[in-house]
């Protein structure tokens, strides 16, 4: 990721405001309801499924929609996505968006071409419209975290990676890196410890 002046960037600051927010924001009532069993199950350190399985259902249900049409521009948008191909995914999206405008998974879809095109700025946007939708969205957290840290944010990205390992706790990588900042960070710190 390029080196961002952070000063330039308002968007960190609204998006760690609705973080401060989290649990007073409701997933979006179009969301499938089947998510919410899941993700209560995989927040469990011993979940009733193998954690990878449940981290796909949960995928497979953030890329669903009702409208077939919008469904196909999402699978042709994560094609272009995995391809490495952002500006082509970024048009499909940006076609998806007033579709769809409550599907959080097309936020944060433009959120990751935006990171891939190194638009940071409009990537943390993307990731607050995401988060704004579907609150318990644990990878839109992690990134924003990932974002924060590689940015030298390290208070905002140690409390965006702790949510996502709330809703997740079997996500790669992150608790080592919340142990890693940890160590960094002064532990009297009275915004981390209340």
């Amino acid at each position: 990721m390029p080196e961002v002046a952070l000063s330039v960037l308002p968007a960190f600051d609204e998006v760690f405001a609705l973080l401060l927010t989290l649990d007073t924001i409701k997933p979006h009532p179009s969301l499938p309801k089947r998510l919410g069993p899941l993700l209560k199950d995989l927040q469990k350190p011993a979940p009733s499924r193998d954690p990878k399985v449940l981290v796909e259902l949960v995928h497979a249900l953030w890329i669903t929609n009702r409208d077939s049409h919008a469904e196909e521009l999402m699978a042709e948008a994560i094609t272009h996505i995995d391809c490495g191909q952002a500006k082509s995914a970024r048009i499909l999206l940006d076609q998806l968006a007033p579709l769809q405008p409550n599907w959080p998974e097309v936020a944060y879809k433009q959120a990751i071409t935006a990171l891939m095109l190194g638009e940071t700025e409009r990537a943390v946007r993307h990731l607050g419209d995401t988060i704004q939708l579907e609150p318990r969205h644990f990878a839109a957290l992690s990134l924003f975290g990932q974002i924060c840290l590689d940015c030298d944010r390290l208070y905002e990205a140690r409390i965006a990676l702790q949510m996502a390992f709330d809703r997740n706790p079997h996500l790669n990588g992150v608790k080592e890196t919340l142990l890693a900042i940890d160590t960094v960070l002064d532990p009297r710190d009275k915004r981390l410890n209340g």
